[in-house]
């Protein structure tokens, strides 16, 4: 084969290879125009979200681009609280002393009820610390914010370990004798509070100078600790009576019990409004007492409302 003969194939070569190479990228652009996409098959989990939802970070509108990782995560809100943060309270401190309670087989008998409500985080104690007779025994139950009360039965029952974490909770307490006489108790509660009050439903108001009545039956004698200087005051009512009563408070600081406040009333059904004040000083304790004078032989049920500093 001559010179020229050679020329004339190489140049028919060189042109069928610029044919096969721009055939091969018009395949090429064609194929990924029409691939499907793997990882969105028809049907699955991914596929059902709707189209309209928007990435976190994201604008929200259709047309923008995916961010990056990098993008997301510095897009992501800063969390803040749903709620105002739950505060400490100081804790309050009230016992009351000798208190006789119903018997449950009693037909007219009724539980002793108190009401407190907690402010803030922190312990809550309610507890049996003294119970007469020795072996008798108290039903008492303790519910919170209207749920499931817990009920226990025994001469020394301790809810060890109650606490609260909301900013405010409403606690109730009942007590009643399971046996067919009600035992005497001197019952403890202390809770997170930033305007410590308890309420006393249910007591008896009987006077004590009634043949046979003890005075673990007339109203009522608390104990407590203040937190601060200020004003221990007491509103009271009862039913079915006209009575004379008496409202004491004494200074326990002492060795021995001082009597620094009395105050009797004459022919009342309530303690009037605003009821009893006594100035006391603070991180002090203090004993308070409500009487029925008379002598009746009905069974007036009390309300008191008891708040110290």
């Amino acid at each position: 084969m001559n010179d020229s003969s050679w020329r004339s194939l190489s140049a028919m070569l060189g042109v069928a290879c610029v044919v096969l190479i721009i055939a091969a990228g018009a395949l090429l652009a064609t194929s990924g125009e029409s691939s499907p996409t793997p990882s969105q098959p028809t049907g699955s989990v991914a596929g059902d979200i709707p189209s309209s939802s928007a990435s976190i970070g994201s604008s929200g509108s259709s047309g923008s681009p995916a961010p990056s990782p990098s993008a997301t995560a510095s897009a992501l809100p800063v969390a803040t609280p749903t709620g105002t943060p739950v505060a400490k309270a100081s804790i309050a401190h009230v016992t009351f002393n000798n208190l006789q309670l119903d018997a449950s087989t009693d037909p007219k008998g009724k539980a002793r009820t108190f009401t407190f409500i907690t402010d803030g985080s922190g312990p809550v104690g309610i507890a049996i610390v003294k119970s007469s007779p020795a072996k008798a025994t108290t039903r008492i139950c303790a519910q919170l914010d209207g749920g499931k009360p817990d009920c226990r039965t025994g001469t020394a029952v301790n809810y060890k370990g109650a606490l609260t974490d909301t900013a405010h909770s409403v606690w109730v307490i009942t007590l009643i004798g399971p046996a067919s006489v009600g035992p005497t108790v001197d019952i403890a509660f202390s809770w997170p509070t930033s305007h410590a009050q308890i309420t006393l439903t249910h007591g008896r108001f009987q006077g004590s100078s009634s043949p046979g009545i003890p005075q673990a039956l007339n109203g009522f004698t608390a104990t407590f600790k203040t937190v601060a200087a200020g004003n221990l005051t007491v509103s009271a009512a009862w039913t079915v009576i006209t009575t004379n009563v008496e409202v004491t408070t004494e200074d326990l600081n002492a060795p021995t019990a001082t009597m620094i406040d009395q105050k009797q009333l004459t022919s009342v059904t309530s303690l009037g409004t605003p009821g009893y004040a006594f100035g006391v000083g603070a991180g002090k304790s203090y004993r308070v007492s409500l009487r029925n004078l008379s002598a009746d032989s009905q069974r007036p049920d009390l309300t008191a409302v008891i708040s110290v500093p």
